[in-house]
């Protein structure tokens, strides 16, 4: 079911540029849309291993992460959180305020599926 539904959300469409923080641009994290229509943004993101990315804003999104991964989060409250992931493991995520730290040697590979919102008298 993972393989099928990575398939489906990477067939969605073509490209355009990324809405995000701009103070992503003077991180390592290396950030490439894949997709973009009228309905989704598909974004690949790698943050190297050991990298830390800065106090940024993310929007609502789907992350299906393509390896393992383990890193802290960062929260802009001072909350600070562990995570691990498994490759294929796919989960939603609230808009939130973060900054992220890559604990691994590996580097930490996830696609974000951003869900665009629909406008008034769209089917």
């Amino acid at each position: 079911m993972k393989p099928m539904l990575i398939s489906m959300l990477l067939a969605c469409s073509t490209a355009t540029a990324l809405a995000q923080d701009h103070s992503l641009a003077k991180s390592p994290v290396d950030t490439r849309l894949l997709i973009e229509n009228e309905f989704v943004q598909v974004v690949r993101i790698s943050i190297p291993s050991h990298g830390k990315t800065p106090m940024h804003d993310v929007s609502p999104r789907v992350v299906v992460w393509m390896a393992d991964a383990h890193f802290v989060d960062h929260y802009a409250d001072g909350t600070v959180q562990e995570e691990m992931r498994k490759a294929g493991d796919a989960e939603w995520v609230s808009a939130r305020r973060h900054a992220g730290e890559n604990l691994s040697d590996k580097p930490m590979d996830f696609y974000a599926v951003i869900v665009k919102r629909a406008r008034p008298g769209q089917d």
